[in-house]
Parts: C-alpha cells; sequence; structure tokens
C-alpha cells in the first residue's frame, strides 16, 4: 500500500499562483465552449456534444492531466513511480475511505438534487446543463461510448491536478482553510458553462475537496466525481433529468 506521508511538505501555493493555475486552465475551458466547438460545428458538421468531446479532452483536460503530473514529478527529490503516487496522494482505498466517499457522493447527490429541484421551481426555463450537451430523450449509445475518453480524462485530469498536485500546496500555504479555497476556485474554473451550471455543482465542488483532504487521499476524490459525473452524464443526455 502507498503511504501518503506528509514528512516533505510541498511549496506552499498562495493566492496568486493559485489564481494562475486555475484561470489559465478556465481560459482553455471557456475557448474550447466559445470558440472550438462552434468551429468544429460550422466548419466540419461535428455536433455539438461531439465537439466538446474533442476540444475538452484535447486542449483542456487532458493538457490539466499532464501539467499536474509533470509539476509534482518536477517536486520530487528522487523520480519513480512510488513517490510520484505519494506526492499526488494516491492510495488505495481502505474501511474508512470508502465509507466516506459513499457518504460523500450520497450527500453531495443529495444537495445537487435539492439545488435544482429549487432553481427549477423558481424558474422552470433554467437549464442547468451546457447547451452542447443537450440531447432529445432517447438512448444514445454513441454518444456515451464516445464521451469514456473524455470521462476518464476529465476525472483524472481534475483530480490528480487539482486534488493530487495543488490541493497539498495550497494546504502548506493555507492550512485547514485549503479545501475552501480550493473549492472555490474548482467551482469558478466552471464560468463559462454559465452560472446555472456552477450552482448545481457548488456542491461536489465544496464538498469533495473537504473530503479529499480529511482522508488526505486522492483516490477518495477520483471515486466520488467518477459516480457523480457518471450518473449525471447519464441522466442528462437519455433525457430523464430535466436539466
Amino acid at each position: 500500500m502507498v503511504t501518503t506521508s506528509r514528512d516533505a511538505m510541498p511549496r506552499p501555493m498562495g493566492i496568486l499562483s493559485s489564481v494562475a493555475v486555475f484561470g489559465s486552465f478556465s481560459l482553455l475551458l471557456w475557448m474550447a465552449v466559445a470558440f472550438e466547438i462552434p468551429w468544429l460545428h460550422h466548419a466540419f458538421g461535428i455536433p455539438p456534444i461531439f465537439g466538446w468531446y474533442v476540444s475538452g479532452t484535447a486542449f483542456v483536460l487532458f493538457p490539466m492531466l499532464l501539467f499536474g503530473v509533470a509539476m509534482a514529478w518536477r517536486e520530487l527529490p528522487t523520480r519513480n513511480l512510488r513517490l510520484l503516487c505519494q506526492r499526488l496522494r494516491l492510495a488505495r482505498l481502505n474501511g474508512h475511505d470508502m465509507i466516506w466517499a459513499v457518504c460523500g457522493f450520497i450527500g453531495i447527490a443529495f444537495a445537487s438534487a435539492i439545488i435544482g429541484v429549487l432553481a427549477l421551481r423558481v424558474s422552470p426555463d433554467l437549464r442547468v446543463s451546457p447547451e452542447f450537451l443537450l440531447q432529445p430523450p432517447g438512448r444514445h449509445v454513441l454518444v456515451f461510448a464516445a464521451w469514456i475518453p473524455l470521462f476518464v480524462t476529465n476525472i483524472l485530469g481534475e483530480e490528480l491536478c487539482w486534488r493530487g498536485y495543488v490541493l497539498p500546496r495550497q494546504e502548506a500555504a493555507w492550512g485547514r482553510a485549503a479545501w475552501l479555497l480550493n473549492g472555490t476556485m474548482w467551482c469558478l474554473f466552471h464560468w463559462s458553462f454559465g452560472w446555472p451550471v456552477m450552482m448545481l455543482l457548488l456542491p461536489i465542488t465544496l464538498l469533495l475537496p473537504w473530503i479529499v483532504k480529511r482522508r488526505q487521499n486522492t483516490s477518495v476524490g477520483i471515486v466520488i466525481h467518477a459516480i457523480f459525473n457518471a450518473a449525471g452524464f447519464i441522466a442528462v443526455i437519455s433525457g430523464r433529468a430535466n436539466l
């Protein structure tokens, strides 16, 4: 089992450095949504959802994954896979981790559902999913199959970068409050999706970093994030959620 010792504390990451990292990838995300998806649609006739698969994976999430892993690798005094996993806090899930993952997902899903229901009661026409994900109700097997590469890079990219690489550095600067800074910036990272999406994502963007910090295990965040994203995506593209 890989341990998560913090004997060698990563260099502190203050507010300006955090803004620079989150802001850079947020800008890439905005460019993908505002320019790359429409360009792929108009130039090649690629449906917006497949344009998101291409642009989101190639220009945002895979670079984020490479950045998080490369920067963590660069910090290692001795470079090997064991120490890299330790630096990224990638550890096997024990019984307590699984309990936190299951309870965390249930709490996040419940809070997100409440926000969604309340938002739709206030404004029935409100859309709390990005426009490029909208699909008519039905079984979209090809849409789901093509989504898998983006799903993998999304979960691993965000968790290894935001929680594996960035969060420990924020803890070195902010201590117990690091999860709040991490979660707030993670929520703002999605600003190009629109404020309704950010509102729905608020529970996971705040609770997941808190849980990962408590457990000192990025693997817990990977599990919660994966289940949450998969359930939400299937609900949206199948038309089972009025989102």
